[in-house]
């Protein structure tokens, strides 16, 4: 239940939704002078949330700041790559789409080839409500596998379908496995709070890696000021998420 009804959350949160609710709610509103209040509340809405200075100010403070792989001494004996690289699998043209989280798995590759982590662990089953077969793990598996990186060095995590269930079942498998390891988790900088929490819960100690960072330093130009920019609603989807999962996984008992 708690899977589902946090598909739905995910859309009503959705700043664009927002906007797209107090506009229905302008559209028809009988009294004009309601309805110009009801337009002027949407257009502010849509004005801020798209604002691209703004949102990237915010989820600069919020991610945690990403490291040098040069700071990693010691190889870790497991790197855990959460799931959230993957769209979905293109049927028609077999192949993956991936999403703009990427940057976990390239990050993991890299980490792998220059000796940083001995093996990886993917942690992801499928988190569509409409495709609940294709399970995001046993897909970069293959990926994994056409980059040269050999299947014994590859655990499979393919039940979880959030950020709750990553850490709960990835626990299980490497204290089973691997007692007393040394292990590197590595996600999205501002999925990273969300997910070391969760980590923690379960007893599983980490060693956090922070990728994939949305912020970008100061350019204080129009374009990057001043100007609307769409992307700038798609990080705050993305920290919205966050905050309302943190908020979630709390009051669940999950962190």
């Amino acid at each position: 239940m708690f899977f589902y009804l946090s598909k739905i959350l995910n859309f009503m949160i959705a700043p664009f939704t927002w906007f797209m609710v107090l506009a229905l709610i302008a559209r028809f509103s009988k009294n004009p002078e309601r309805k110009r209040k009801w337009w002027i509340a949407a257009i502010v809405v849509l004005l801020v949330f798209s604002n691209p200075f703004l949102a990237n100010e915010v989820i600069k403070k919020w991610e945690m700041t990403p490291i040098s792989s040069n700071t990693i001494k010691e190889p870790f004996d497991v790197g855990i790559l959460l799931g959230g690289s993957l769209r979905y699998y293109d049927q028609e043209y077999n192949r993956p789409i991936y999403s703009q989280s990427v940057d976990r798995l390239l990050q993991t590759i890299a980490l792998y080839k220059s000796g940083k982590i001995k093996k990886i662990l993917l942690s992801g089953g499928s988190g569509s409500v409409t495709r609940p077969e294709e399970r995001e793990s046993e897909i970069i598996l293959t990926v994994l596998e056409q980059t040269g990186i050999p299947a014994e060095d590859i655990i499979i995590e393919n039940i979880s379908r959030n950020t709750y269930e990553n850490a709960v079942y990835t626990a299980k498998i490497l204290n089973e496995k691997y007692p007393g390891g040394k292990f590197l988790l590595i996600t999205s900088a501002f999925h990273m709070r969300r997910s070391i929490a969760c980590f923690n819960k379960t007893g599983l100690h980490t060693t956090m890696y922070p990728v994939d960072p949305r912020a970008h330093s100061h350019i204080y130009t129009p374009e990057n000021a001043i100007f609307p920019h769409a992307g700038a609603l798609l990080m705050w989807d993305a920290m919205v998420h966050e905050w309302i999962g943190i908020l979630s996984y709390k009051l669940a008992g999950y962190i």
